[in-house]
């Protein structure tokens, strides 16, 4: 099989391609988006054929020291062949792991299972979660509570980021986890809920793939409503730049699953599953 590099004159037929495999492909989509409107750059689009492909796999085109995302659709569990060439072929451009996102659970059990040996696959299943849309007509804003101010979040905030978020430790030895924070603040949408006096007390970043995450809010505000008033906000915020609003959760975590459900969020008919590919 060969591997396909996309070039611009394609990339209205692939978002095009994409919009039809909705909700699948919403995570390819999305990043899709953010490329075509030239908020990510240096970026590969890979297909395994075109224009009638089966798997595709958008990475960096050089090393970076954020998080190296290969945002990845593949229509079957039976074309996890082409997908894992694909992903084979942008490691050995980036010699660097990747994190797979936007695969549902049955593609990557497929795509673990061609490896007979699991401790010398080159994938390796970190979380397994639900994913939920919210459209449009389900962002009802909230007013913020007297005393708080809505804004974005600062570079100077990226240490509170980095403190809050429990998920830094499985990413550390890849990646510098403050240097990817700051990507984040300075490239994507971000909400932030401050005190009068300057205080961060809860936040959300949009993801690189373009979901948004990482929601925190400071233990002593959280019978505020806040979180809530973050998120609508952020949802807001995607919707007025024509993008779409969807979220991962890992589908161990009943507190986030029943605050997205609370805030009109609609969970999709399947999961997905977010892996490491590292040869």
């Amino acid at each position: 099989m060969a591997v396909h590099e996309l070039n611009s004159t394609d990339y209205a037929t692939m978002e095009k391609e994409l919009e039809n495999e909705l909700s699948l492909s919403i995570c390819v989509f999305n990043h899709f988006k953010l490329l075509r409107r030239g908020l990510l750059t240096d970026k590969t689009v890979l297909v395994d054929s075109w224009p009638n492909f089966s798997a595709v796999v958008i990475v960096d085109s050089k090393r970076k020291k954020t998080l190296q995302y290969a945002v990845a659709f593949c229509k079957q569990p039976n074309f996890c062949q082409s997908l894992e060439i694909l992903l084979r072929h942008a490691f050995k451009v980036l010699a660097s792991p990747l994190s797979i996102i936007g695969c549902t659970s049955a593609v990557i059990d497929a795509l673990v299972n061609r490896f007979r040996d699991p401790k010398t696959s080159p994938v390796k299943r970190r979380i397994d979660g639900v994913v939920f849309t919210l459209p449009p007509d389900k962002i009802v804003p909230l007013e913020t509570p007297d005393g708080f101010r809505i804004t974005k979040l600062k570079q100077s905030q990226v240490e509170n980021v980095h403190n809050s978020w429990k998920s830094k430790e499985k990413y550390e030895r890849f990646v510098d986890v403050r240097c990817w924070i700051r990507y984040l603040i300075s490239n994507f949408h971000t909400v932030c809920i401050e005190t009068e006096d300057g205080r961060p007390v809860a936040w959300e970043l949009q993801q690189e793939y373009g979901g948004i995450g990482m929601l925190y809010v400071e233990p002593e505000y959280r019978r505020a409503n806040l979180g809530s008033v973050v998120t609508r906000t952020l949802a807001g915020k995607l919707v007025k730049d024509g993008q779409l609003v969807f979220a991962f959760v890992e589908d161990t975590n009943e507190t986030s699953i029943n605050f997205h459900k609370k805030n009109g969020y609609i969970l999709m008919p399947f999961k997905l599953s977010f892996a490491i590919y590292n040869l």
